[in-house]
């Protein structure tokens, strides 16, 4: 740093950094002692998000197709094990089917910019400032899941849209809660459409 510039009398051999070394005065470390403690500096609370089941689901036989495990008027539910890598992870896929999505071609560009504009309203949570997990506020929720190696998208499909989630699966589902929650409340900002449209 140029404020430091002549007052160095050693330099270091490999890079020829000038540097020098001296004793903390006792009066400086009185300083830090006796400063108070900065309300700024803390650690971050506990990341929910962090697996701490990475146990591997037996499969009881090698299954090449998805499995359908439940279907209703309003849902299907497909499973199908990982039977090649053998990871602690899963891949959620979710459909959300609008039966008007595509019955035109400007129905077609609506469910385009909704789903870009859902995703933008995700993506504005992905921040760092707040970091108050235990009120579940999502973008802080959405910034330790990504640091605990959870992952989401959404995206626009034939028939709606497309919610996926891909990482460790202990702890995949309260980012699904999370992110269905964030959905059921989304409201389109006309700032934000601006940018989108």
């Amino acid at each position: 740093s140029k404020k430091f510039e002549g007052l160095t009398d050693k330099v270091e051999p490999w890079y020829g950094t000038a540097y020098s070394i001296e004793k903390v005065s006792p009066s400086t470390i009185q300083a830090w002692m006796s400063s108070a403690p900065n309300e700024n500096l803390h650690l971050p609370a506990p990341n929910v998000f962090i697996p701490t089941d990475l146990s591997i689901k037996n499969a009881q036989e090698k299954i090449k197709l998805p499995v359908s495990l439940r279907k209703s008027s309003y849902s299907k539910l497909w499973y199908k094990p990982d039977t090649v890598f053998f990871t602690p992870k899963a891949c959620v896929k979710i459909n959300f089917d609008c039966p008007h999505a595509i019955n035109s071609p400007e129905t077609e560009v609506l469910t385009d910019l909704f789903t870009r504009l859902l995703m933008d309203y995700l993506n504005e949570y992905v921040g760092l400032s707040s970091l108050l997990i235990p009120s579940f506020v999502f973008h802080a929720s959405a910034y330790c899941a990504r640091v605990a190696g959870l992952r989401y998208h959404v995206r626009c499909t034939d028939s709606g849209f497309q919610v996926t989630l891909v990482g460790y699966n202990h702890k995949l589902r309260i980012l699904l809660e999370n992110i269905v929650d964030k959905i059921a409340k989304f409201e389109v900002k006309p700032d934000r459409f601006s940018v989108i449209k």
